[in-house]
């Protein structure tokens, strides 16, 4: 530490030794630097603020039905390309920007200007901006700012309706566009269900509802058909019941009148036991009597098994029945035959099934899809064209100007005093790094450490500068100069300062 703490002392000698070279170039830099300072023309800034109110009534009103846009961001977009080429091009010709200019070259300079010194910037609560321009003349400042904040409003409320205009635009187009392929895939999907009707899930005419209908149908009609087959048989079994009491009728000689001789023989009996052989009674039941043997015999002499057949109402109700029940047996197995081909024609087409399901619900997916994007376009279309009625008559952003734009009566720069200081510092410093330098370039030995370090033999004694020599009076001399030098300095660039700062300085200078 002892060492550093040495070798910085041996370049603060090394550079008290070179303080001519500080006088010189902190003469020669302040007075330069002091007098470009002081030529630098004047800047003036104008500024305007603007309250940009967001809050709309029409809002909680139309919430649902117009397009929610947020005017917040709209207003920060706005603010971001306030600067951009377009809107710079027409803050420069409503400043007269194409008159001042003499060429293109002169024209992109201005421009240049423009989107370096217009700034805005909050005003320090929400929606306040602040739009600034600094500029060597006052009006043409002012100008610019009256320019700028036009372009600032106008443009924020134009892009509103704008925004609004193409969207409707943009949504026309794609409802145009949607409904052609809304009604393709109506077309498609219709023209698939009539080809493959038959095999449509889900409805009464699907396969698989046309493949248990005809199975049920089926399992019915082979129910009905073994029902009819065993009342046949039943009936069947009663024919031929009825077939063997007539056989054996016709054998034991019974005929369709036993039953009236029968009942005439009892009368006949009733009448002998009250009346004699010579009753009229008795003589009449006598000749019906013996009419009707003698019917019966002819009858027992032609007789046969047919003949007791047809005369039997029971048998003939039961041949009746027969015949029916045949015929519904035919008609059964016939329907059971045609259930059974119809369920054999459908189990051939079961590998078209999943195929054509997939089909459906491909062509129903992408029906729907389209249905759903066609509904919300035409919901957003009636949601913008509610915003763009709204819009033409109120805007979502309502600007008041909180302070215009005025002629800065002052100029806010440069700041001189603080350009004055600077050249000081730069000065001073130039002319202590200049004499380090040239201490280092041709250096002086200045203590005996140093020479010790530099020679390696001991220092044995020092002679010291007397006055008789001169050295030390003009050591002194020189000192005094550099202290007079740099307080005529400090001094001048006090009296620069106050020139500066004070205006009424310069009035009386002027």
């Amino acid at each position: 530490m002892q060492e550093m703490f040495e070798e910085i002392i041996q370049y603060l000698r090394g550079v008290w030794l070179k303080k001519r070279y500080i006088v010189i170039v902190s003469w020669l830099v302040c007075i330069c630097g002091w007098i470009f300072v002081a030529i630098m023309p004047d800047q003036y800034t104008a500024e305007a603020r603007v309250y940009a109110d967001t809050r709309s009534i029409l809002k909680p009103l139309l919430r649902g039905l117009a397009v929610e846009v947020d005017p917040s961001k709209e207003l920060q977009l706005m603010v971001k390309t306030l600067l951009s080429r377009s809107n710079l091009e027409i803050i420069a010709r409503n400043v007269d920007a194409n008159v001042r200019a003499k060429n293109s070259a002169e024209y992109e300079a201005i421009i240049k200007n423009l989107e370096n010194n217009i700034n805005i910037s909050s005003g320090g609560r929400e929606n306040l901006y602040v739009i600034s321009y600094q500029g060597e003349d006052p009006v043409y400042t002012k100008n610019v700012v009256q320019a700028a904040l036009n372009v600032f409003v106008e443009n924020t409320l134009s892009e509103q309706r704008i925004d609004t205009d193409n969207a409707s635009q943009i949504i026309a187009t794609q409802i145009t566009e949607y409904e052609s392929r809304l009604k393709n895939d109506e077309a498609k999907l219709a023209d698939f269900k009539r080809k493959y009707q038959g095999f449509l899930p889900g409805s009464d005419s699907g396969y698989y509802a046309q493949l248990e209908k005809n199975k049920a149908a089926l399992e019915s009609a082979r129910l009905a058909l073994n029902e009819a087959i065993t009342k046949s048989k039943s009936i069947s079994r009663q024919l031929r019941k009825e077939e063997q009491s007539a056989h054996s009728a016709v054998l034991r000689g019974k005929t369709d009148y036993d039953d009236r001789i029968n009942s005439l023989q009892q009368r006949l009996d009733d009448l002998l036991f009250r009346y004699t052989e010579r009753h009229p009674d008795v003589i009449e039941t006598r000749n019906q009597l013996a009419d009707l043997q003698a019917l019966r015999k002819k009858q027992l002499d032609t007789y046969t098994v047919e003949d007791a057949l047809a005369n039997d109402p029971v048998y003939q109700d039961l041949k009746r029945s027969y015949s029916e029940s045949e015929s519904d047996v035919a008609s059964l197995k016939v329907r059971v035959d045609n259930y059974q081909d119809k369920i054999t024609e459908l189990q051939k087409d079961l590998d078209k099934v999943p195929g054509v399901e997939a089909q459906l619900t491909s062509l129903t997916r992408n029906y729907n899809i389209t249905k759903e994007k066609y509904e919300q376009l035409l919901s957003r279309k009636e949601s913008a064209r509610i915003s763009q009625s709204v819009g033409n008559s109120a805007d979502d952003i309502k600007f008041r100007i909180i302070d215009p734009p005025r002629v800065p009566e002052k100029p806010s720069g440069p700041m001189r005093p603080l350009w004055f200081s600077a050249v000081l510092l730069v000065g001073v410093g130039a002319g202590i790094g200049l004499s380090f330098l040239l201490s280092q370039i041709s250096p002086v030995v200045s203590s005996t450490n140093q020479l010790l370090n530099l020679t390696g033999f001991s220092t044995y004694g020092v002679v010291s500068a007397t006055h008789v020599s001169g050295i030390s009076t003009w050591e002194k001399r020189k000192t005094k100069l550099f202290i007079l030098s740099n307080v005529l300095l400090i001094l001048l660039f006090a009296t620069i300062v106050a020139i500066s700062v004070v205006p009424s300085i310069q009035d009386s200078l002027i």
